[in-house]
Parts: C-alpha cells; sequence; structure tokens
C-alpha cells in the first residue's frame, strides 16, 4: 500500500496496528502452508483462510498463485503461534483447490477460492466453523481482522509471534472508490469492484497488509453468530498510510458459488 501507486496493490500480508489476539477466541482461522514433503522441504505460512466446515476452508485466489509449481498446500487449524508445536493444533493437507473461474491472477476482483483438505478437521473449542452470510448481503459497522502477517510498517517483515487481531471500520464503498483513485498516477485503473468491500480507518492506524491474504474479516450477526464478511485481497502501500484503505472479497457476492461447489464435491 502506497502513497503513489505506481507501487498500487500489494498482497495484504500484516496488521498493522494489531495486538495479539486472545488464544481460542478464533477458531476458524486457519493458516494455509506450502510446502514439498517428497523433497523435504518444510511448509511454511503463505496465507490466511477460515473454516467454514470440517472440510473446506474459504481463502483468497491469490493465494494459489503464490504457491510454488512444486509442492503442496497444508492447512493448519487450532494454531495461534507459528513455528511451535501446539497442542490444539490440527493439519490437513489439501485435496483439492477451487479458484473462482473468473479471478485473472491480478489484483482484482473474484480474489477467493475454496481448498477441500484430504478428511475433515475434528472440531473443538480450538478448531471450529464461521458461517457465511446472507446472500448478497452488504455488511456495515466494525469488523475483526486476524491474521498472522508483518505487523511493521516498514518494507522489512515483522513477522508477530501471536495471531493478531484488529477492530476495524468497514467504510462506504464510493468513500474507498475516491481513496484509492486520489492514490491512483492518470490514466491509471482503479481495480476495485462492486464486489469489493473496504475497511479503513483512513487516519492509518489500522491496516491490513501484504501477508494477511486470505484471511477473514468477521462480525456478528443478530444471533451473535461470527460471519465471515470479507477475505483480504489487496491494498495500497505502504501499508498504514493515510487514504489508504484495505480491500477486501465482499464474501455475500460468493455465497451461491460457494454452496454449489461445497455441495457438488463433498
Amino acid at each position: 500500500m502506497a502513497s503513489s501507486i505506481s507501487m498500487l496493490a500489494q498482497r495484504p500480508t500484516r496488521i498493522v496496528g494489531g495486538k495479539d489476539a486472545e488464544k481460542g477466541l478464533h477458531p476458524w482461522q486457519v493458516s494455509v502452508h506450502w510446502g514439498d514433503r517428497e523433497r523435504m522441504i518444510p511448509s511454511r505460512h503463505i496465507c490466511g483462510g477460515s473454516l467454514l466446515s470440517a472440510g473446506w476452508i474459504l481463502t483468497a485466489g491469490h493465494c494459489d498463485t503464490l504457491a510454488p509449481p512444486i509442492g503442496e498446500f497444508q492447512i493448519f487449524a487450532g494454531k495461534y503461534k507459528l513455528g511451535t508445536l501446539e497442542a490444539t493444533e490440527q493439519s490437513r493437507f489439501v485435496d483439492k483447490v477451487f479458484v473462482h473461474p473468473r479471478y485473472d491472477g491480478s489484483i482484482g476482483p473474484y480474489d477467493i477460492a475454496l481448498m477441500q483438505v484430504e478428511r475433515p478437521f475434528q472440531l473443538n473449542p480450538f478448531v471450529s466453523t464461521v458461517s457465511l452470510p446472507y446472500p448478497n448481503s452488504v455488511p456495515t459497522g466494525e469488523a475483526m481482522l486476524t491474521g498472522w502477517g508483518s505487523i511493521g510498517r516498514t518494507l522489512a517483515h515483522e513477522t508477530p509471534e501471536y495471531l493478531q487481531a484488529a477492530i476495524l471500520p468497514i467504510i462506504d464503498y464510493d468513500l474507498c472508490e475516491k481513496a484509492i483513485a486520489k492514490s491512483l498516477k492518470p490514466k491509471q485503473r482503479n481495480p476495485l469492484h462492486s464486489t469489493n468491500i473496504c475497511t479503513g480507518p483512513l487516519d492509518g492506524s489500522l491496516s491490513a497488509c501484504k501477508g494477511d491474504s486470505g484471511g477473514p474479516l468477521v462480525t456478528r450477526n443478530a444471533f451473535g453468530d461470527a460471519e465471515v464478511v470479507g477475505i483480504v485481497s489487496w491494498g495500497l502501500f505502504p501499508c498504514g498510510a493515510k487514504n489508504a484503505p484495505s480491500v477486501y472479497t465482499k464474501v455475500s457476492a460468493f455465497v451461491t458459488w460457494i454452496t454449489v461447489i461445497m455441495l457438488n464435491y463433498s
């Protein structure tokens, strides 16, 4: 995320201004790893994701493009501190990846994917699911962002020790579009789309950034259930700059696609 967008649209990977999350409070949060068992290359965290059911993970389409050509995805659930074996954690290898057919691999709309694991997770207080929003609903108010991305405000990657969390305001689409447009060069295309939602604050105090990619933006519905309303997609660089909103895939725009995939392949 930058003030000028020759450096436009960086993949979000950190929560700038976030705090250590409370352990077990976000049991739908997973870490999407990539590794290679055959070549004995240990897996590493590349994206976040949300557990929709015991066997399905929701993440960003571009997380599939971040992976090297050789290797495989592995999902870690029940995690709090990456790089440490925890009593609460479970891991599964991914069997199938479904990227939205209209996602073209660039910074832009339809940045959404589903991953089906080889066998279901065992659900418990530390590994549980998050609900989908009502189709085509428009989230408002505040939302919770979680992830393990860098926590610094410079180009140097500062990996947090624990899962980070931040409460962010969802901002109006038109306001988001205008804020991004101000950072674009003349004739530069604004990649914001009607299937995106944005969060502030626009004072730069809190922000998603490169590495929280694919992770969940969550609100509570009228029944008190957690709903994943956004998937971390892209933003301006540097992260945490003024008038630089964080941009997410709006999950409510894809509920039908998600449901059809999960029903057809379960």
